[in-house]
């Protein structure tokens, strides 16, 4: 009986360490993370690359737009924290659908945007203006792992009983606006998630 379980673990293992890709989830939050994009405070334009970015990968990995933007439910963010010239912000959610034909649907979440250089507020350090602020270790990494589960199901030869809605949600360092946005304006109704 050992044997048997023992060979039952090693199967399960092998079959499940070959799903989860380390060497994309690693290569989503460098991208992220870098300092090229400065931080990709809410409607800047490094905060538009990191979304074309998530946008990139939902269409490689074939999820569908339920927005006539495309992947994009744009709003506009307010910066109400910290009183700066322009406080009113572009900004947009990342929606992809996985569409397998059932009643119900889950939304995997995660949000792109973070500090910025600073000049939003929210930053636990000292003078923190003019200093970007990766984000790698929340938003960056669940980032990463909300683009690692898209392919992971996208991919699945088995056809999973629920339908996926991957967001990644936009402003939601000046709070959760982005996520609350969504909920007042569903791609998809709310009842069937």
């Amino acid at each position: 009986m050992k044997y048997i379980l023992a060979f039952f673990f090693i199967i399960s293992v092998q079959v499940f360490s070959q799903e989860i890709n380390e060497k994309l989830l690693k290569k989503h939050v460098y991208h992220l993370a870098d300092d090229n994009l400065k931080g990709r405070g809410t409607g800047s334009k490094e905060n538009t690359k990191a979304a074309k970015y998530i946008a990139k990968e939902f269409k490689k990995l074939n999820l569908k737009p339920l927005e006539n933007n495309g992947f994009y439910q744009c709003f506009t963010a307010k910066v109400k924290k910290v009183v700066v010239n322009d406080s009113l912000r572009e900004a947009k959610n990342i929606i992809g659908f996985l569409d397998n034909k059932a009643n119900k649907t889950i939304v995997i979440g995660a949000h792109y945007d973070h500090l910025g250089e600073g000049k939003q507020g929210s930053s636990l350090a000292e003078n923190s203006v003019g200093i970007i602020h990766n984000g790698a270790d929340d938003n960056a990494s669940g980032v990463a792992g909300l683009l690692e589960l898209a392919r992971f199901y996208s991919q699945n030869k088995v056809t999973e009983p629920v339908n996926f809605l991957f967001i990644a949600f936009g402003a939601e360092e000046l709070g959760l606006v982005g996520s609350r946005y969504f909920v007042k304006n569903p791609t998809l109704d709310l009842n069937k998630i």
